[in-house]
């Protein structure tokens, strides 16, 4: 079959099959690809902005938790400090008491006794008109 009419064959039949391949489609079929493409993209579409949106409600929320965090540790860090300073001013006010005797004594420790009891329910209460939570 080495013939130069079965060489031929054959090539007009690859040219054939070749040509085959690129023929236009109908009018029918392209609308119809062309709808199943345009709703396959809004489908796909509609996919995208709907995990969108749900990422950024959870990052949103994330935020909102972690400045809720973060005012929460801000006023229990804040009291902390003040109390700490109402103890600190509290002892020396008491040591200087320690330098006086009898009524004036006992007055300056109740004067510093209360000072700190002020000072620490002032702390408390800062504490509670920031602190997020409970």
């Amino acid at each position: 079959m080495n013939t130069p009419i079965a060489r031929l064959l054959l090539i007009a039949a690859g040219a054939l099959a070749l040509g085959a391949c690129d023929h236009a489609k109908s009018t029918a079929e392209v609308a119809q690809d062309t709808r199943s493409a345009e709703q396959n993209a809004a489908e796909a579409t509609a996919k995208a902005e709907q995990s969108a949106q749900e990422k950024l409600a959870d990052a949103s929320h994330d935020v909102r938790t972690e400045q809720r965090d973060l005012a929460h540790e801000s006023a229990v860090q804040e009291q902390k400090v003040a109390d700490t300073q109402a103890e600190g001013d509290h002892k020396v006010a008491l040591a200087r008491c320690e330098g006086m005797s009898g009524a004036a004594r006992k007055s300056c420790k109740d004067e510093a006794d209360a000072k700190y009891e002020i000072a620490k329910g002032k702390a408390e209460l800062a504490r509670a008109q920031s602190d997020p939570k409970p």
